[in-house]
């Protein structure tokens, strides 16, 4: 029992700084096509692209569903589900380029899921093909593509690469199949190992490894076994995030017992654990949950300022602009947030009607703008000069932040806590940027 209360507590905590700072948790309501398209519109009048434009392309196929899984997902293996999924797809991309103009340069792009690399051969080549002829890819375009270890294989790897894929990301929940307790996304060290193997022999530029923490049945010490593993396995980054239960938004984690969750205070205690073992082992904190190797791109972004951040991650490209295609894709133009339908019947139908397939929004007001963009920069600076909260909106979500343990208000700066970089990233994506909407099935 005290266990559920605690959990409770602390999210509520959570929720009530997100609700007095407008962009964390969005008001909700429906969108219609029409609505995202004049946000398009006013965008590219604004020249808001021009300044960087990232894409994520969400492919949401699955062999099985895992419990964990706190993403939009569908089981399916069949090539002829896929194939229908990329027809759509294709109308989606066609529709942005029409708007948008084809041709823009992406700063970013990312293929995402689900597990991506179901794919066949042939499908990823039309992928790519579909993306050539809507947007430009170039050397300076940050690539990654995500891919489910035991759903990859050599040749497929190969072939990713050479569609000009430059980084590799697998999700994680822990190297040690025992404490899994069927919660999906277990792998052995051996295969991470050959995957990295055969990623190196290939020529990726990075291999990023994003691992769970939080999750039932896991201590400290079994987290530190599962980073001994990791690190010594040399991945080129880390990226640590808290594992929520949400059994309200995904029904599938009911199975999920609440009082095996370790507390909040015990989640603290691994994400610190887990800093002086990243540490220890020779890599640098980035930001508020990266670990990356010394030298690399986003390290160095770091000591220069440069080190940006939107929904994709830490990145040291410029792209103020994201869009999302699939489903459940999640777009973020500058005053404006979405998200496409989550079922997948809807999704076909709103392209079959040549629309957008958007389902939510929430339009942000010039203070909300404001305030997501001293959030932002909180999370990739960790210090922000104190005379940006000077005015009476930013003193108002400072003293929020204050309160709530997230940073420090001195004379001269303002400093996330170490409190602040466990919650801060619920806080910038609570409930990865799901919304609920009143009177949507």
């Amino acid at each position: 029992m005290k266990q559920t209360e605690d959990i409770n507590r602390n999210q509520s905590v959570l929720a009530s700084t997100a609700r007095d700072l407008g962009p964390l948790y969005p008001r909700e309501q429906p969108l219609e096509s029409s609505d995202f398209a004049v946000a398009l519109d006013a965008s590219v009048m604004r020249g808001d692209m021009d300044a960087g434009l990232a894409l994520q392309v969400y492919l949401p196929f699955c062999t099985t569903r895992c419990v964990s899984c706190d993403r939009v997902a569908e089981v399916a293996s069949d090539l002829a589900v896929i194939d229908h999924y990329l027809d759509a797809l294709s109308k989606e991309m066609d529709l942005l380029g029409a708007r948008i103009g084809r041709g823009r340069t992406l700063s970013q792009l990312h293929i995402g899921g689900g597990t991506p690399s179901l794919l066949s051969g042939t499908q990823l080549a039309r992928l790519t093909q579909m993306l050539d002829r809507n947007f430009a890819v170039d050397a300076s375009t940050e690539t990654v593509f995500e891919i489910n270890p035991d759903r990859t294989s050599l040749t497929q790897m190969e072939l990713i690469r050479g569609l000009g894929y430059k980084n590799i990301r697998i999700e994680l929940r822990e190297l040690d199949p025992e404490s899994q307790q069927g919660l999906g996304r277990s792998y052995s060290p051996e295969l991470i190992a050959d995957v990295m193997s055969n990623a190196r022999s290939i020529g990726f530029d990075t291999l990023t490894l994003d691992l769970l923490y939080g999750l039932p049945g896991q201590t400290v010490t079994t987290l530190r076994d599962s980073l001994r593993l990791i690190t010594e396995l040399s991945p080129s980054r880390i990226f640590l995030r808290w594992f929520t239960r949400n059994e309200q938004r995904h029904e599938h984690q009911r199975v999920i017992d609440p009082e095996s969750l370790p507390t909040v205070a015990e989640k603290m205690a691994m994400f610190l654990a887990a800093t002086d073992q990243m540490e220890a082992s020779g890599y640098e904190w980035v930001g508020i949950n990266g670990f990356v190797k010394p030298g690399d791109p986003l390290a160095v972004a770091q000591s220069e300022g440069r080190l940006l951040r939107n929904r994709l991650g830490y990145t040291d490209r410029a792209a103020s602009t994201l869009l999302g295609v699939g489903l459940g894709a999640v777009s973020e133009l500058t005053n404006l947030q979405s998200r496409n339908h989550q079922q997948l019947d809807r999704w076909h139908g709103s392209l079959q009607d040549g629309r957008h397939p958007v389902m939510a929004g929430a339009t942000l007001t010039q203070r909300e703008v404001s305030q997501r963009r001293l959030l932002h920069k909180l999370s990739q600076c960790l210090e922000v000069d104190a005379e940006e909260f000077q005015d009476e909106q930013h003193r108002e979500m400072l003293e929020r932040l204050v309160k709530d343990g997230l940073v420090i208000a001195g004379s001269t700066s303002v400093t996330v806590t170490p409190a602040g970089r466990v919650k801060f990233m619920k806080l910038l994506d609570p409930a990865s940027g799901d919304f609920k909407v009143a009177n949507q099935a």
